[in-house]
């Protein structure tokens, strides 16, 4: 099952600047305890990503521009249900539009690399081409547009679109983000796909009450929910905290916690 992975938690909302701030840092630390009929089990998440120029907040300290446009790399290290994971990468954007980007990822042994190639056809529109290769499978080529419809202020409409070389997977998403009145804010996503004929579509929104303090919910098909509260303690540290399930059964819980630090 697939969660954003959060819960309620009380609330903690202060007064914060609503001007903008600038981060080339962010690290994230996560821990999900999932319970199943029963059985449970702990995974941990720890991501970073440094930019090589600095990200502008479009108001809340977690929100930025829909399009990244800053060369940056990343790696992360994963252990969930006796495995561990790992991935390195990285996204490099030339003075000419053009748009490089690798990543090579490992579980027990096994293998992916990834390569891309890409164009900003100009600050709101970019199209992708993605070679992924297992080890031992054939290579598999995925091809994306997106775009970013520009509204009033930092205000905007994303829309991202992927197809698969053989055209059996599909996937369409967008996002909405926008300024509501004294410093509060809203951002609402909405995805779709269609797996070789096997339909899905999952939908997640999150309120600010400030810049610094959030309340979120998602919802899929498959009746897979979860709620989550996040607040940034100052200008560079926050926890967030969630639970999810399912609205058909309870045998499956998440709660989670994540600690995330921008710099």
């Amino acid at each position: 099952m697939m969660f954003k992975y959060i819960a309620p938690v009380a609330l903690l909302v202060g007064a914060a600047s609503v001007s903008a701030e600038e981060y080339q840092l962010f690290t994230e630390l996560r821990a999900d305890h999932i319970r199943v009929s029963g059985d449970n089990e702990t995974n941990w998440d720890l991501n970073g990503t440094y930019f090589f120029d600095k990200k502008v907040t479009l108001g809340p300290l977690d929100q930025f521009e829909y399009i990244n446009k800053v060369t940056n790399i990343n790696a992360g290290y994963s252990r969930a249900f006796d495995e561990n994971f790992l991935r390195l990468g990285g996204e490099y954007f030339a003075a000419n539009g053009l748009v490089v980007s690798a990543e090579h990822s490992r579980v027990s042994g096994d293998y992916i690399n990834e390569f891309g190639l890409g164009y900003l056809v100009s600050d709101n529109f970019i199209v992708r081409a993605r070679a992924v290769k297992p080890e031992d499978v054939s290579t598999t080529y995925w091809f994306s547009a997106s775009y970013n419809h520009q509204l009033q202020g930092n205000d905007y409409v994303g829309f991202t679109a992927e197809v698969d070389d053989e055209f059996d997977y599909f996937t369409l998403s967008s996002k909405y983000f926008a300024a509501l009145n004294e410093g509060r804010y809203i951002a609402v996503g909405v995805a779709l796909a269609d797996n070789d004929g096997s339909s899905s579509w999952a939908a997640e929104a999150d309120y600010y009450f400030s810049q610094m303090t959030s309340v979120g919910l998602s919802y899929d098909k498959g009746d897979d929910y979860s709620l989550n509260a996040k607040h940034f303690f100052n200008q560079n540290w926050a926890l967030e905290a969630g639970f999810g399930s399912n609205a058909d059964t309870s045998d499956a819980k998440v709660y989670s916690l994540n600690v995330t630090g921008q710099f």
